[in-house]
């Protein structure tokens, strides 16, 4: 007879229960410390375009030399190694210049990619990729181009995240940064046209961290 009053109680220990666990865990992720971030890495941005520029012009003197050497083809020695030298030269010069470049546009991306929380840093089916992780796979040939696809696509969909907690205004360009990512695959196209629109992509990029930092520092 007694039994069914000792149940009683403990149904009502148990009930409350979960509000409590509820209580603490509301409370641990309001003490949870805020992400820093941090200002663009523009200057990296800005050296990797006066870079791809340079190297553009150094590939169109480059295919002078070329045409040249090609219209000389039947002449002497002497008269047509200069221009394949020339051609050799400058080639080597314009890929330098172009590698320098895409290892600024990577330490861009590195700071951009730990401006997003770590919750967010998603790259296909791997979750809280970090930014060493992020930039080492890039350097792995073949892979790191896929890779800088996915990195594109995640810094995208971070951002966009960040948009529902951090209201701001400017676009997320998750095309144009696709466009510029399958563009370099091409060759030519990743000289002439892939850096600069690469470019135009970290610019709109920048204009959403410059505003998540505005609205978190009213």
């Amino acid at each position: 007879m007694q039994q069914p009053a000792l149940a009683a109680p403990e149904l009502r220990a148990q009930g409350p229960m979960p509000p409590a666990m509820d209580l603490h865990a509301a409370h641990a992720a309001a003490h949870e410390p805020a992400h820093v971030v941090l200002p663009p890495a523009r200057r990296a941005r800005r050296i990797a375009l006066g870079l791809s520029i340079t190297a553009v012009v150094f590939a169109f003197a480059c295919g002078f030399c070329g045409r040249r050497a090609f219209a000389l083809r039947e002449a002497a020695t002497d008269v047509v190694m200069p221009w394949v030298l020339a051609f050799l030269g400058l080639l080597l010069i314009a890929m330098l210049l172009r590698m320098v470049g895409a290892i600024c546009e990577l330490l861009w991306l590195e700071r951009t990619w730990s401006n997003l929380p770590e919750r967010l840093r998603k790259v296909g089916p791997l979750d809280e990729v970090s930014s060493a992780m992020a930039i080492g796979i890039s350097f792995v040939p073949g892979v790191a181009w896929i890779w800088k696809l996915g990195l594109v696509v995640g810094i995208a969909n971070g951002f966009e995240s960040v948009r529902a907690q951090i209201p701001f205004t400017a676009r997320v360009p998750r095309r144009l940064g696709m466009a510029a990512v399958i563009v370099g695959w091409i060759p030519g196209l990743n000289v002439y046209v892939a850096p600069f629109l690469w470019e135009l992509f970290a610019v709109r990029i920048d204009a959403c961290v410059q505003q998540i930092m505005a609205a978190r520092s009213v």
